[in-house]
């Protein structure tokens, strides 16, 4: 579809449209299908920017936006903290249509404020006023009908069979491995949120991490993070307050410099790549004592590198079962997910060798045992459709939306204290709330009616639902 003017395109006429041609046989011969979706910025409607409310009463603050792609939407008070739902201010979202959002909190302790006049204020360009279709787009030429054989089904993106081939699990190498730990947990994730935004800086590939299982109460408030072009610190923040405003508690020194941005605080220590060396490093936090574990045929210079941010050799994650180490075979292009125990001395629990190409995803997590693939870390729109459990060697049946609203993601992490993902967006840190149930792995193999797995021969390609 020809649009000679964009800017008079009002968000109205967005949407799908198909155009069909047919012979003089009354047969269809051809069918187009366009996707019409205009960029639309901010704009903030205000009718009342200053409410007065009674000593004690509960205040209500109201705003209607309109943007596509959907913004991320926050509120934020004057001295730079964000109000979060909870006793104090209660937030609620009401979608109109795809493009318009009214964002009301609710404040049942209401801050000082003054009565003004009921004129309403605007942040933003209104959208064009509507234009007939007829104005917008020309009569188009009549194309030639293809062959009848060029007609066959297509899949709206990459196919998940190109994704993994026909993909063969096995153990890395000929090592015997002590094997893995009892399964915590057995879920699948069935649905992912929309993101909240927590913090932006001005960088592409930093880092920010917080401790899913802390040693200690006061732990789980604080965050941790990395800064792409500082290899030799780690920035820690006692709290959310003082991570939002970039004032550092303490300032960690490390011995050995770290690659990439895809570490993690796990239980007191901050684990990590080092630089241009195939270790697993382990900095405790509390003694500030190092760790390493080698990592065998992982890559540590040139271009070879794991996923499409091209900027990792190595991707930490954290689930209920410990510690996982996700890298790329340079010489095939094999997934690699490491077990690691992370007790007392580093030790290579068990690891797969899995034939698909890691190249093809924009990110990897594990979350329950579950290994999960991120299509696209560049695409607005993007999913989640490749699942394999670790445990059982078996493909998980998903197909989960997955949204990057900047269009920079560099990092994704799971976090299972809290329930969510949390991602590094082009400098916006942001978190993603996530639903999972039981598979029921637990129930035992009678009352299954199921024959016993074993992730350490069971190869295959079914998927199962």
């Amino acid at each position: 579809m020809l649009i000679s003017d964009t800017s008079v395109l009002c968000y109205q006429l967005c949407a799908f449209y198909i155009t069909v041609l047919s012979n003089i046989f009354k047969k269809k011969c051809a069918e187009y299908r366009y996707s019409l979706f205009q960029t639309v910025p901010p704009l903030i409607r205000i009718q009342n920017q200053l409410v007065g409310v009674a000593n004690g009463s509960t205040g209500v603050l109201k705003c209607d936006a309109e943007a596509f792609p959907e913004a991320v939407r926050y509120w934020e008070r004057a001295d730079g903290r964000l109000l979060e739902d909870g006793e104090k201010y209660h937030m609620f979202y009401s979608e109109n249509d795809r493009y318009k959002v009214k964002i009301d909190p609710r404040l049942a302790t209401p801050p000082t404020v003054h009565i003004n006049g009921p004129d309403e204020v605007k942040f933003g360009k209104d959208s064009p006023k509507p234009v007939d279709l007829d104005d917008l787009c020309p009569p188009p030429s009549c194309p030639k009908c293809p062959a009848p054989t060029e007609f066959k089904c297509h899949d709206g993106g990459i196919s998940l069979f190109h994704l993994i081939g026909r993909m063969e699990i096995k153990p890395f190498g000929n090592e015997k491995y002590k094997g893995i730990p009892t399964r915590i947990l057995d879920c699948q994730l069935y649905a992912v949120g929309k993101p909240v935004y927590h913090r932006y800086t001005n960088m592409s590939y930093g880092s920010w991490m917080r401790d899913s299982q802390p040693l200690r109460e006061a732990d789980s408030h604080k965050f941790w993070f990395t800064n792409e072009s500082d290899p030799y610190h780690l920035y820690e923040y006692l709290n959310k307050t003082l991570f939002r405003v970039g004032t550092p508690s303490v300032i960690y020194t490390l011995d050995h410099p770290f690659k990439g941005n895809a570490h993690v605080i796990y239980n007191g220590s901050f684990y990590y790549n080092e630089l241009n060396k195939p270790h697993i490093m382990k900095y405790d936090l509390e003694t500030r004592i190092t760790q390493n574990l080698s990592v065998p045929l992982v890559a540590t210079r040139g271009s070879n590198y794991l996923y499409t941010t091209h900027y990792n050799y190595m991707d930490f994650s954290v689930d209920e079962n410990g510690l996982w180490v996700i890298y790329g075979i340079p010489s095939s292009n094999h997934t690699v997910v490491m077990k690691v125990n992370t007790e007392n001395m580093l030790e290579t629990q068990y690891m797969w060798n899995i034939s698909i190409n890691h190249h093809l995803f924009g990110e990897m997590f594990v979350a329950c045992g579950v290994l999960y693939a991120v299509d696209s870390i560049t695409e607005r729109n993007s999913k989640i459709r490749f699942a394999l459990d670790l445990y059982k060697n078996q493909l998980l049946d998903v197909n989960l939306p997955f949204t990057n609203p900047f269009r920079g993601t560099t990092m994704v992490g799971y976090n299972h204290k809290n329930k969510e993902l949390y991602t590094w967006d082009k400098g916006n840190q942001l978190t993603y709330p996530i639903r999972y149930h039981e598979i029921g792995y637990n129930t035992s193999k009678e009352d299954k009616g199921e024959p016993e797995t074993s992730a350490l021969v069971q190869t295959g390609y079914d998927v199962y639902s």
